[in-house]
């Protein structure tokens, strides 16, 4: 006869007892739950308890149980504990809810129905209708569960049944991270798994799925009698990456599946070959470990296959040719100040790893280096190897610099903000065909700013620096290319500069923007060195006049070549400050030589005694606005020289962006010289889920020709992205042809990407 009375000591032990395995057997139902911060869970008013542990759960059964009902009685006769209504009990940050608990103590067993609810630390919800717990209460069953995890995903089944402590069974299983309908609850969602069963076992940390298809919208696309990954407990398990599949004009049909080996806790090797259907099997793969002070990753590939040497105009093919790759870098500390690293880069031929998806560098640089930092001090010493992928580099013409050190430091500023410097490079340059050098360059400087009580601002500088060259096959004159005569060459010099920076903002501030004019101006003096062409050129080609080196005493990027002579540049700086971060700048300088510096080269701008006019106009009007244009003019009639625009702008449903780059050819190279290129491009969202986007590149230089162009459209919601889009690219080069593609890319919430390469891939 069931008598009801007040919750006793011996009773709430039974009771919590039977929750505490509840608890234990429904709570490793989770079978595809990600890690989460943990939650805890309100708790009612009740009556703490401390218990024995349950099943060998890992629960901390030491925590009281809080527990509360409406209803508590015990047939003494039966052995039977009951609770009912709005029963609620909480341990260890978990909380289970159900209309009524029962145990029976005769039998060890425990169940809860009605509206049963769990909610695990991890924030994953789980429900059930009915749960009965029994064998040692470590075995049990559970009835027409569901769960709601916390990223979002929905699992449920029809029955569960949990087995030796450890193994846990779900019948017609179904899985899902899609949001439901809310105006239509019963529609299917987006995709979702249904698998006849679904197996959690903790022993081997896996979620083992079988007959398992693929739904889309309430139809089966794929199907797979089997497929496993690793529960929510393991962070990495060796298994098969999502797979890429597509065809390619120069590849024909290809597969690319990676395998993931974990090797231990800190090393793991990914296996990724490439099966094709014209060219045969690529192997590649990359190592990647951890160390106690730094880390290390190489990958490399390989293919027998053919090959395309020579030039554009008259290629060579051998057939069954080895081709391949390989890149690494690694990092390590040797103590607080000084470290050792490396950076691998190499290939077979110029156009491998374009054509297998590798890269789309038109140079690769090896570098191996130990450097120190200290306070505001800087050393270094390195060694360098280079193999250009253009196709006019000549691979014996491509330099080994081993070794190259330098050495900066910079002195703490006085109380007058004045500080010296001094720094020291040492460098030994080699080449299988062409000029090698070897260079000692020490340079010792001081600086220090002013400012006048007019509110002008100056910066006072002085350096002295001297270098020693000894060069071999020095061309003789280096307009003449390879046709020059060399010779040997050794040569010292003796730099000293002084220089001078001045500035004079003027700021005005009226209602809801601020104006600034502020003029500069720079002033260089040092001898005058001539033409300097005893002295190999190998860091300061290239070099062109613009904005940002114009006020620089040395205008020059390296050591080879320097800024002789006196100079002046000036210039004007304008702006309007708004509130929000709304503005608008510009900048314009001009310099003035009193002797032609013959050091600069032809077409750079500043080879006459008056340089052209560089400049720069920023524009950010307002937030769905940005524009930056860059400029060099003609000294003489303001032709353009040079410009860059870069715009962007738009609301967040439609974003627009151009450029345009305009490089006059110089004197020497009229045709070749020029570019010209206009580059487009937008997106805009055109529904709740849908988008389109589009971006082309036009050589203005040939007529218009598309170089690049690429259309597509992308479908997005919270649990599936569709990428469709249409790529044509017309670059050429030995044995890439141009080609046109059709890319489809899929990603699964939770699940991975799957489908066609990605665009660098086509």
């Amino acid at each position: 006869m069931a008598d009801d009375m007040r919750p006793s000591r011996p009773i709430a032990t039974g009771l919590a007892g039977a929750f505490c395995c509840l608890l234990a057997g429904i709570a490793l139902l989770p079978l595809a739950a990600g890690s989460a911060v943990a939650q805890t869970p309100q708790q009612r008013t009740g009556q703490g308890i401390t218990l024995p542990g349950a099943g060998g759960v890992k629960q901390d059964t030491t925590q009281p149980v809080l527990f509360s009902a409406d209803e508590l009685s015990h047939d003494n006769e039966l052995g039977i504990i009951v609770a009912r209504g709005k029963v609620e009990m909480t341990q260890d940050q978990r909380t289970l809810m159900a209309d009524v608990v029962s145990y029976n103590q005769r039998t060890n067993t425990a169940t809860a129905s009605g509206n049963v609810s769990i909610l695990e630390p991890t924030g994953d919800v789980i429900f059930a209708d009915y749960v009965e717990l029994q064998e040692g209460l470590r075995d049990g069953f559970v009835r027409n569960v569901r769960m709601l995890m916390t990223d979002g995903g929905r699992m449920a089944g029809n029955d569960a049944t949990r087995s030796n402590g450890n193994r846990t069974e779900l019948d017609q299983g179904v899985y899902s991270p899609c949001v439901l309908c809310k105006t239509d609850p019963t529609r299917p969602p987006m995709w979702q798994i249904r698998a006849a069963r679904v197996i959690h076992d903790q022993e081997r940390k896996t979620v083992q799925y079988r007959d398992a298809t693929m739904e889309i919208m309430g139809i089966p696309v794929a199907y797979t009698p089997y497929f496993s990954h690793p529960d929510p407990t393991v962070k990495r398990q060796s298994g098969f990456l999502a797979p890429t599949v597509g065809a390619k004009t120069d590849l024909g049909v290809f597969a690319r599946v990676p395998y993931y080996f974990v090797i231990s806790d800190s090393m793991d090797f990914t296996f990724e070959p490439i099966v094709t259907s014209q060219q045969g099997l690529v192997v590649g793969g990359e190592l990647r470990q951890r160390l106690r002070n730094g880390f290390y990753e190489i990958g490399a590939s390989a293919t027998v296959a053919d090959r395309t040497t020579g030039t554009k105009d008259a290629p060579v093919t051998s057939t069954d040719k080895f081709r391949g790759h390989v890149k690494g870098k690694a990092r390590i500390d040797l103590d607080d100040t000084w470290r050792a690293g490396l950076d691998l880069a190499r290939t077979t031929d110029k156009t491998y790893m374009r054509r297998y998806g590798y890269g789309s560098e038109e140079s690769l640089t090896t570098r191996a280096f130990v450097e120190g930092f200290r306070g505001r001090s800087y050393a270094d010493v390195s060694a360098y190897a280079f193999q250009g992928l253009r196709p006019e580099d000549r691979a014996s013409r491509q330099p080994v610099v081993a070794p190259v050190a330098n050495v900066h430091y910079l002195g703490e500023p006085n109380e007058r903000g004045a500080y010296w410097s001094a720094d020291a490079n040492i460098l030994n340059l080699m080449r299988e065909d062409g000029t090698d050098s070897r260079r000692l360059s020490i340079n010792g400087g001081w600086q220090m700013p002013w400012q006048s009580s007019l509110g002008d601002r100056y910066t006072f500088a002085a350096t002295m620096r001297g270098d020693a060259y000894w060069a071999n096959d020095l061309a003789v004159d280096a307009a003449l290319g390879d046709a020059s005569p060399t010779r040997d060459a050794t040569t010292a010099r003796l730099l000293p500069q002084l220089s001078v920076n001045w500035s004079y903002p003027w700021v005005r501030n009226d209602p809801g923007v601020q104006y600034l004019i502020e003029p500069v101006a720079m002033f260089a003096a040092s001898p005058v060195l001539g033409r300097q062409n005893s002295v190999p050129n190998e860091d300061s080609l290239g070099f062109e006049l613009n904005d940002v080196n114009i006020m620089r005493p040395n205008r020059f990027p390296g050591l080879d070549r320097f800024d002789s002579g006196q100079r002046v540049a000036y210039g004007l700086n304008l702006g309007a400050y708004l509130p929000g971060g709304m503005s608008v700048r510009t900048f314009i300088a001009q310099s003035y030589s009193l002797q032609e510096n013959r050091a600069m080269p032809i077409g750079s701008g500043a080879e006459d005694k008056r340089s052209d006019i560089v400049g720069r106009f920023v524009v950010s009007p307002w937030e769905y606005l940005d524009l930056l244009y860059r400029f060099r003019l003609d000294k003489d009639n303001l032709a353009a020289r040079r410009h860059e625009i870069g715009a962007s702008g738009g609301p967040s449903w439609l974003k627009l962006y151009g450029s345009y780059i305009f490089l006059d050819a110089p004197p020497n190279e009229p045709v070749t010289g020029k570019r010209e290129e206009l580059g487009l491009g937008a997106s805009a969202r055109i529904s709740q889920f849908w988008s389109l986007f589009g971006q082309s590149t036009i050589d203005l230089k040939n007529g218009g020709d598309v170089l690049d162009s690429t259309l597509g459209a992308k479908y997005e919601d919270d649990c599936l992205t569709v990428v469709i889009s249409y790529r044509r690219t017309r670059t050429q080069d030995l044995d890439i042809e141009p080609s046109d593609a059709i890319l489809v890319r899929l990603y699964f919430k939770n699940l991975g990407e799957f489908g066609l390469p990605r665009v660098d891939f086509l």
